[in-house]
């Protein structure tokens, strides 16, 4: 496979429309020639296609609006070890029914690796861990927050989030709760996998011949982690990069991180010290070469958003009023959930760093004022 650049653009079953918002985030690609993208096909569902030695992409559809997500094999000596899983949903395991035929027959699934908690990405982590009775790797943070939203959640917990969310100028209880009760949660994934191991920050791990480095990157997830193999100069990326989306960096009140966004961003700094020629492989969108391109290009992109966010404070505001600075177009369903907990990190952002100042009043609604 070679490392040479390609001027290939993102293929028309990956592109969003500019205004569109995702369960991943907003869609923001960056300008063409920024990025190259590898000249290898996207496979059909039940397909994959190998992207350098030893490593395969398999592409899993979704029912979604976010029509699929990338998953990574990588040669494990006599084996496989998987990145990610995919969604809990029926057209997901016929994909991967056609997929274990053709790969599993002869190299045998060994690990499961998951790069965070989402439902798209540990969706099917349980259901190939019974079907192949093979261990679960994930960072200790992830395990937790999976193990709670998986779980019931209590009346005093729901009840908490919905006044955070109104207290924030939000006040549709309905689609709160529903968000907060982990319904949709449980839907998506085929149940919680038993862990076998908790990688950390920083470790190297042996998957065949390869060294890959650990980087715990948060700001889109708590806990979440990337693989890097810094000889042959691959990532694989999850959610932290992605090459036509802003991941969703939100702040709801509910995660041990009161900044989020100032993580995301320091995670991004990290990972473009990461060579130049590194190929990033995402869980979403087509591998790419511009790492560090990339990297400036949703960091500046933030930036854009909390001056315009600094901007509209010149009066105090609830971040229910800013929605409309970071989201231009029409908000509909569980979409007001993503775009009210980013724009509540965005302002927390600005708070902690001084630039406006949080008001509560004595009803418990926060504002958001510029300091002078």
């Amino acid at each position: 496979m070679s490392n040479s650049h390609s001027s290939h653009s993102a293929s028309a079953s990956d592109a969003l429309k500019p205004d569109s918002v995702t369960v991943e985030g907003a869609a923001f690609p960056s300008q063409p020639k920024r990025l190259d993208y590898l000249p290898v096909e996207v496979p059909e569902p039940g397909h994959y296609a190998e992207v350098a030695p030893g490593i395969l992409w398999l592409r899993i559809p979704m029912p979604m609006d976010l029509n699929h997500i990338n998953l990574w094999l990588l040669e494990d000596g006599d084996g496989w070890t998987l990145v990610d899983s995919g969604f809990n949903a029926p057209l997901c395991t016929e994909a991967w029914e056609k997929l274990e035929t053709k790969l599993f027959s002869q190299r045998p699934l060994k690990r499961i690796f998951l790069t965070h908690l989402h439902p798209d990405h540990v969706g099917l982590a349980r259901w190939l861990q019974d079907r192949h009775r093979v261990p679960v790797w994930m960072s200790a943070r992830g395990i937790e927050l999976l193990k709670l939203f998986a779980g019931e959640q209590n009346p005093v917990d729901l009840a908490a989030a919905e006044a955070f969310m109104r207290n924030n100028g939000f006040n549709d209880s309905e689609m709160v709760n529903k968000f907060f009760s982990g319904v949709m949660f449980r839907l998506g994934i085929s149940g919680v996998p038993d862990f076998a191991y908790q990688p950390r920050d920083g470790e190297n791990v042996t998957i065949g011949d390869t060294q890959w480095e650990l980087y715990e990157t948060n700001g889109h997830a708590e806990g979440h982690q990337c693989l890097s193999d810094a000889k042959r100069k691959i990532l694989i990326s999850g959610d932290q990069v992605l090459p036509t989306i802003s991941s969703n960096v939100s702040f709801n009140g509910r995660g041990g991180d009161r900044n989020p966004l100032l993580s995301y961003l320091e995670s991004l700094e990290r990972l473009s010290k990461l060579s130049a020629q590194t190929l990033v492989l995402p869980s979403h969108g087509r591998p790419f070469y511009g790492l560090q391109a990339r990297a400036a290009d949703l960091i500046a992109h933030h930036r854009e958003h909390l001056q315009a966010m600094t901007n509209a404070c010149a009066e105090p505001k609830t971040a229910f009023d800013l929605v409309p600075v970071l989201f231009k177009r029409r908000l509909i369903g569980s979409h007001w959930m993503f775009a009210m907990g980013e724009t509540i990190a965005h302002a927390e952002y600005l708070a902690i760093a001084g630039q406006v100042v949080r008001q509560t009043d004595g009803e418990g609604m926060i504002r958001y004022l510029r300091t002078a």
